[in-house]
């Protein structure tokens, strides 16, 4: 007697139910029905990051790229982690086996079909694309990549990202955040680009510690360039025009690092506040930030705290999969 079980972030749904949300999800996938298994999908978001931890055993995924609501239109890149058991990966006629403890990175823009043909459990994150280009890192690969399973350096990193998966639904968000946020200034031990000259990786690296400082003075009204520039003992103009080459306006990330502080907050604020989560965040006054949050939300902060808080009374929105 075959036992056949899928469990969709805790609830139990039918065949059908499970190929459906992976197509919403962008995954064309194919079930052998024929034999016992055990799936489940649990999905998580950490910041601009997405978490999913599967149990999946005699199926296959692939990318979907062509039709309306094409998922991958939006550039991602997928990075995961073999917790037990086996998969492998048919891309251009070449098969690359993964197998427990390895990492793989995937494009889904590069179409390839993600074959289990054993239970296995499997951490994924997908991070913007984006979130690649903005640290001077490698953000394209036509196939998969293995980084070295034997270095000590991509086994810490991995470590890492399995802690995250963990934690996910667990740990508080501001955590988890932080957390993810460390995974993603990392992430160059798992893509890097022996290419890359010195200049490239230096302007790189200027790049991410001027982030750095930028996040950890998100909440200071006073924050500017000079400051960002002093605390890397660098001058104003050699910082801009680093950064100028890598296409950021260190003041604009700040406002919109400064919005998305603020939009968590919101999540978890009663209808009173609004004017102290904008001093949190930096902002001068409750007028500025209510203007420019409108902009990037196309709504008042009071309209999205009252649609998408936790807060006792308030109502709460549901997360569609």
């Amino acid at each position: 007697m075959n036992i056949r079980s899928y469990t969709w972030n805790g609830t139990s749904v039918d065949h059908h139910a499970w190929v459906d949300g992976a197509s919403t999800r962008g995954w064309d996938c194919q079930v052998d029905t024929s034999r016992s298994y055990v799936l489940a999908m649990n999905v998580a978001r950490v910041g601009p990051t997405e978490i999913v931890n599967i149990d999946a055993a005699w199926q296959s995924i692939s990318p979907i790229l062509h039709g309306p609501n094409v998922v991958w239109k939006s550039e991602y890149l997928i990075v995961q982690v073999v917790r037990s058991g086996m998969l492998s990966i048919e891309q251009h006629g070449q098969t690359t086996m993964v197998e427990s403890g390895q990492v793989v990175v995937l494009d889904p823009l590069h179409t390839f079909d993600q074959v289990f043909r054993e239970p296995t459990r499997v951490s994924v994150l997908r991070i913007p694309n984006s979130a690649f280009r903005e640290r001077g890192l490698r953000h394209r690969f036509p196939v998969a990549h293995c980084p070295d399973p034997a270095s000590a350096d991509v086994a810490a990193v991995r470590e890492l990202v399995l802690n995250l998966t963990s934690q996910a639904g667990r740990a508080s968000d501001v955590l988890l955040a932080r957390i993810g946020d460390q995974c993603l200034d990392l992430m160059d031990v798992l893509v890097s680009n022996r290419a890359a000259t010195a200049s490239d990786r230096a302007s790189a690296a200027t790049l991410l510690r001027a982030k750095q400082v930028i996040a950890r003075h998100v909440g200071d009204p006073n924050l500017c360039v000079a400051l960002i520039a002093a605390e890397l003992n660098m001058s104003i103009s050699s910082l801009t025009r680093t950064l100028k080459t890598k296409g950021l306006s260190p003041m604009r990330y700040a406002r919109s690092l400064r919005l998305e502080h603020a939009a968590r907050l919101l999540a978890n604020t009663p209808r009173g506040a609004i004017q102290e989560v904008s001093y949190q965040c930096g902002f001068e006054s409750a007028a500025h930030f209510s203007r420019v949050f409108k902009e990037r939300y196309g709504m008042t902060p009071r309209e999205y705290a009252v649609g998408h808080s936790s807060w006792p009374g308030v109502a709460i929105t549901t997360m569609r999969f």
